[in-house]
């Protein structure tokens, strides 16, 4: 048994059909929540430099980045927002590329006195405390490798009953040293797969240390939170939303706050651990938002109004036309409806089954059909009035696994996978594969404007276009 692996960027919201996109006019998560980009005229190939070809193909700037990152782009206006590991938040003019200012937000940002002068030395024993918890994570998965092959050693049963009982005790250490030290993140994750969120005054930003803050288009700081420390030991990746005039975050509970200051306005607990964005949507003009897990938020108090949508492991839930879609195999469709007291009733309208593997990134829903792509490049088209897969073929996309949401622009779907390669395809019930064109590596979801493409991957920004004759 391998450890689950962390969660990227490509986790967030699915694209909807038939709803106002969320948000009054904010972008972040593949833009505005839909993955749809129907105005665009984006170019279908598309190279790196090399040494046969200079200057690349359809490159019309590419700018290098701080650090990799797994947040993929927000655009408004000239400016675009990405996010650098382990903490910064990057604004890159539009036109040219060029990077106009950074801003890191770590946990030092909110420290007193008291905890800068024990600093040095928590930080010294957090970093004792994760080496200690891979080389258990290591022994853990080799005893459970030799269990499978000898079921029957006792032994073997109770070594791995004993390291996973240390592992949680260096976890719950781990997790003393909130104030200190970064949550513990797997390193595919790493702190900055949560794509930031702005309406073009401000801009928030969440890392996977726990902490958030808001900034204005010139990058002075308004407020800086410690939220709360995500409690998985593969860290965050939700994106922030902002709905209904209030800023969701959610890491280990869902908390509203107030987007010009940071306090808390509301706190729901109890919610189950998710990687899925909540959704948000009006249901008989209520605004409330859908998580992951299927449980229906009231946005005015935080109140669970309704629960059993659905649920998904990894991905995030679309709602289109009062139906909540939530895409894996085993996945369903259910009609949400307003129920008394502003709340509401679910439906399960019906089941879906494709291919049994994981799904990190989000589907899109074009025309009646559902795509969307498994971690080991499967990619479907679902009848969205029935969940029937109606066409499942496997893209060579090249080695590595596939977090980027299924986009379409202009027409044409795009789909990638990590390890750098990324297919542009016509949709459709017996949708073709037009093209497939590779940079350096990504996990990101690309966003359009016009005729142009933003992608995020581990070195680059790039935006890919036709270049001017």
């Amino acid at each position: 048994m391998r450890t689950t692996r962390g969660l990227l960027a490509a986790i967030g919201f699915l694209t909807l059909a038939g709803c106002t996109a969320a948000g009054g006019g904010a972008v972040g998560w593949r833009m505005d929540g839909t993955g749809r980009f129907p105005a665009a005229h984006p170019v279908t190939q598309w190279a790196a430099p090399s040494a046969t070809q200079p200057e690349g193909k359809n490159i019309l700037w590419a700018t290098t980045m701080p650090a990799w990152g797994n947040a993929s782009p927000a655009l408004i206006g000239d400016r675009i927002f990405v996010c650098s590991e382990p903490d910064e938040l990057v604004c890159v003019n539009k036109a040219e590329g060029k990077v106009l200012w950074r801003r890191s937000v770590k946990l030092s940002d909110v420290w007193t006195d008291a905890d800068r002068a024990v600093a040095a030395d928590k930080l010294k024993l957090s970093d004792e405390l994760k080496k200690k918890y891979q080389e258990l994570d290591d022994d853990i998965n080799a005893t459970w490798e030799a269990k499978t092959k000898d079921p029957n050693n006792q032994a073997l049963k109770d070594k791995f009953k004993r390291l996973r009982t240390e592992q949680a005790q260096v976890l719950m250490d781990i997790s003393k040293l909130t104030q200190w030290a970064p949550a513990k993140t797997e390193s595919t994750n790493g702190y900055t797969s949560a794509t930031p969120r702005t309406d073009g005054t401000h801009v928030w930003v969440v890392m996977g240390t726990g902490m958030a803050a808001c900034f204005d288009m010139v990058g002075q700081r308004k407020w800086v939170k410690f939220i709360e420390r995500p409690k998985h030991q593969e860290g965050h990746a939700q994106s922030p939303v902002l709905f209904d005039g209030k800023l969701l975050i959610q890491i280990t509970n869902l908390r509203a706050v107030d987007p010009l200051t940071g306090e808390t306005i509301w706190q729901t607990e109890g919610l189950p651990r998710s990687w899925g964005t909540p959704f948000p949507t009006r249901v008989g003009g209520v605004p409330v938002v859908v998580t992951a897990r299927g449980k229906i938020v009231r946005m005015s108090d935080g109140k669970i109004v309704a629960g059993g949508a659905g649920s998904l492991d990894y991905a995030s839930p679309l709602v289109a036309d009062g139906v909540a879609y939530f895409i894996e195999n085993g996945g369903q469709a259910t009609r949400l409806s307003p129920g008394p007291r502003r709340t509401v009733t679910t439906q399960k309208e019906w089941t879906t089954t494709p291919e049994k593997n994981r799904y990190y990134g989000s589907p899109v829903l074009e025309g009646g059909l559902i795509y969307t792509m498994h971690q080991a490049n499967r990619f479907s088209v679902i009848n969205a009035a029935n969940g029937k897969v109606i066409k499942s073929e496997k893209l060579d996309l090249g080695k590595g696994d596939a977090y980027t949401s299924v986009t379409l622009a202009g027409g044409l779907l795009f789909v990638g996978n990590e390890s750098g390669r990324m297919a542009v395809i016509q949709p459709g019930r017996d949708f073709k594969v037009l093209a497939v064109n590779t940079l350096d590596r990504f996990r990101t979801t690309p966003i359009f404007e016009g005729g142009r493409m933003y992608l995020r991957t581990a070195k680059y920004l790039y935006c890919i276009g036709q270049p001017r004759s």
